[in-house]
């Protein structure tokens, strides 16, 4: 045996646990942090706040018509508007399990500013257990942009009042 292949099997066998606890190390770490570094990120972010489940169909509609009118603000080549369906009853009187998971899923994505765009089954609500500041409600009944999808009755649209998707919010307001 070579004087050469005699140190790297002396080598290998004190070092082979460090060398794959690094492997595993970095495999982890990319396995974790890959994800977010390749994924889309949305131009536009909705939040859908009902008390009452929304039909995936609805979802989808909403997103596509969305994408028809909105702009590439953030310059990757594409316009992806993420809809996020929040499941909460924002009257104040009802409690349970489930309520708190979707309050709580609420409440990080308007502390974190993730959604500039609301649908609002109740918005009196939203105005009275929110401390977000948002614009005048327009029915979405009342807006052409709107029609052919099917949103529960009283709908209504805005947006947060410091927002960004202000350009948006007026395209589809100008579509009356």
């Amino acid at each position: 045996m070579s004087e050469r292949r005699k140190k790297w099997e002396t080598w290998w066998w004190y070092h082979k646990t460090h060398v794959l606890i690094a492997a595993a190390a970095v495999g982890v770490i990319l396995y974790s942090v890959l994800p977010g570094i390749f994924a889309t990120k949305p131009d536009y972010s909705v939040a859908l706040i009902t008390t009452d489940g929304i039909p995936s169909e609805t979802l989808a509609a909403l997103k596509a018509r969305f994408e028809q009118v909105a702009d590439d603000t953030n310059g990757d080549g594409t316009v992806f508007v993420d809809v996020v369906h929040y499941g909460a009853d924002l009257s104040g009187e009802t409690e349970g399990t489930v309520n708190y998971l979707e309050a709580s899923r609420l409440d990080a994505d308007l502390v974190g500013k993730v959604s500039s765009i609301f649908l609002l089954d109740n918005p009196e609500g939203f105005r009275t257990n929110t401390a977000v500041e948002i614009e005048a409600e327009n029915l979405c009944e009342e807006l052409v942009f709107f029609k052919g999808i099917s949103l529960p009755e009283g709908m209504a649209f805005t947006i947060r009042a410091d927002s960004d998707a202000k350009t948006l919010y007026d395209r589809i307001l100008e579509r009356r």
